[in-house]
């Protein structure tokens, strides 16, 4: 007997008239006063698709997404997958630095950004970064022909811009623009480039279809118990892939409400549990001990509350206990996925407190794992060995990268994924490491090499390497050792300012370490483990 039923659809536009159909009177978002039905989310993506339609977006067009999470992402991602056309978001946590290159390799045709994010501006920053044009909205951005600008109150107006508008003008258009045709949608169409960073410090595109990430999170939402009537609390933002697929897309799936959280404030948070009784919260396991720590949690109701998607290699046994004795939670949920590879693992509903707390689960239906050694031989359960999977989850390859993509894939079909893991005899697997450098700081991934390329632009410095250290906070942060060029003296708070000017902040490092050289193994490579033990002391 299979463990889900069988998936009903094959295209997101299919899915989301569906459950519209036969859930009209459920909340499908959530934003402070805003609240859309199923059928009002549906009229807004069909409204907005004519809009874009109207800016020239067709089928495989790259429309780009660089905004915090609201009720306006939401329902621009399903215009964006009504047209068959392919979402790019970009992290508000990125700079116009990193973020212009990222709009030049898509070809983006349309930029939906906000005005600023965090007090961080966006959208006047990327002007200042990539110049205005005559002819199109940015200078250097050959490609990119119209933007469309989500704050009411920008400091820099849509008119300041060749083919800008507001969002409400966007709206607007699609009242009067013609038509299009949803069904034209194959399963097959890309819908998702999604951006993470390599080792080789350079931002590589995962490529995403609709029919399978369908099939990947139907199955996640359903051992992640998202029912009809759930209210899910979106932290992760939208950008990321969890908040655009486990929030955006289950949610609508599953007829469970959505209520984006642009930022997580644990304050807010319980008041916002307590008013609008959400039933689904994901995060890691620090973020429910926070909010266990406010000084108002006894006063407030969050017996709504049933389960917590938590997502992390290890879980401290006690704080799955206060969540359950204080909180009231029934489920605590943990898996594993990357974004080349989608859902690998998740714990059942019916898991044991130490499955949870040890592991993230078994493998999800049409998943096949290894745990395999250097030469690609499959170890014996209990050995560590690197984490490969094949599934219909599997990205298509990178975008317009096709060296990269034949590195990560084997022959057979398998994507390798870096990570070190360990399978039990009864399937369930742990992921206790990482064959690459990444390391994951407040639950972003941060690749050492794009930040110690980034901090090599200046040229007081002649060589620096990254390295990830644990953190109670944050998980894990990085540590930064560099080596000064010439004769130079370097102040290690000086390049840690500069780093927050040129790099998102869970890229920077909390600490610098002037060194007179760099640990080298034979082949003149860095030692990163000598590093690692160097940064603890």
């Amino acid at each position: 007997m299979a463990e889900v039923e069988p998936l009903p659809y094959v295209t997101f536009p299919e899915m989301l008239r569906d459950v519209a159909a036969r859930h009209p009177d459920q909340e499908a978002l959530v934003d402070g006063a805003l609240r859309l039905r199923f059928p009002e989310m549906l009229a807004e993506a069909e409204r907005l698709a004519r809009g874009l339609q109207s800016l020239g977006v067709v089928r495989g067009d790259r429309v780009a997404v660089w905004a915090s999470n609201d009720w306006r992402w939401v329902v621009t991602a399903w215009a964006i997958w009504e047209l068959g056309a392919v979402i790019t978001p970009l992290s508000t946590r990125w700079k116009p630095a990193e973020v212009a290159p990222l709009l030049a390799k898509t070809e983006a045709k349309v930029l939906v950004a906000a005005s600023e994010a965090a007090g961080a501006p966006l959208l006047p920053g990327l002007a200042a970064f990539c110049g205005r044009g005559r002819a199109r909205p940015f200078e250097s951005l050959e490609a990119l022909e119209g933007v469309v600008e989500l704050a009411a109150d920008s400091t820099l107006a849509p008119t300041e811009l060749v083919g800008g508008l507001s969002f409400e003008a966007l709206r607007q258009r699609g009242d009067t623009a013609s038509s299009y045709d949803p069904s034209a949608v194959t399963p097959d169409a890309l819908c998702q480039v999604l951006f993470t960073s390599g080792t080789t410090g350079i931002p590589k595109g995962v490529q995403l279809h609709q029919r399978q990430l369908l099939q990947a999170y139907w199955d996640w939402s359903w051992f992640a118990a998202l029912r009809p009537g759930d209210r899910f609390m979106v932290i992760p933002p939208y950008s990321h892939g969890f908040g655009i697929n486990g929030g955006i897309l289950s949610c609508a799936m599953r007829g469970t409400t959505n209520l984006p959280v642009p930022v997580f404030d644990p304050a807010a948070a319980l008041e916002l549990i307590e008013r609008e009784r959400i039933s689904i919260m994901s995060g890691p396991p620090a973020l429910f001990a926070t909010l266990i720590d406010q000084v108002r949690f006894d006063q407030t109701d969050t017996s709504s509350l049933h389960t917590a998607l938590i997502g992390a290699a290890a879980v401290p046994t006690e704080i799955i206990l206060r969540m359950q004795e204080r909180i009231g939670i029934s489920h605590v949920c943990n898996g594993y996925g990357l974004i080349e590879g989608s859902v690998v693992s998740m714990t059942r509903p019916d898991d044991s407190v130490d499955v949870v707390t040890t592991t993230t689960g078994r493998a999800m239906p049409g998943v096949e794992v290894r745990i395999v050694d250097d030469e690609g031989e499959e170890v014996p359960r209990g050995e560590r060995g690197e984490v490969w999977l094949r599934s219909q989850g599997i990205m298509s390859g990178y975008f317009r990268d096709p060296d990269q993509t034949a590195e990560a894939m084997t022959e057979e079909g398998f994507l390798k994924t870096g990570d070190i893991g360990v399978m039990d005899p009864a399937g369930h697997i742990a992921v206790v490491d990482r064959k690459k450098d990444m390391y994951i700081s407040g639950g972003f991934n941060a690749y050492p090499a794009e930040i110690e390329n980034r901090l090599l632009e200046r040229e007081d410095i002649a060589a620096v390497a990254v390295v990830g250290v644990p953190d109670e906070r944050l998980g894990e942060v990085g540590h930064a050792f560099v080596v000064a060029a010439r004769t130079e003296r370097l102040d290690p708070q000086a390049i840690r300012d500069w780093a927050r000017e040129h790099l998102a902040n869970y890229k920077v490092p909390r600490r610098v370490h002037v060194v007179e050289s760099l640990p080298l193994n034979p082949n003149g490579k860095v030692r990163k483990d000598v590093l690692r033990e160097r940064a603890l002391l």
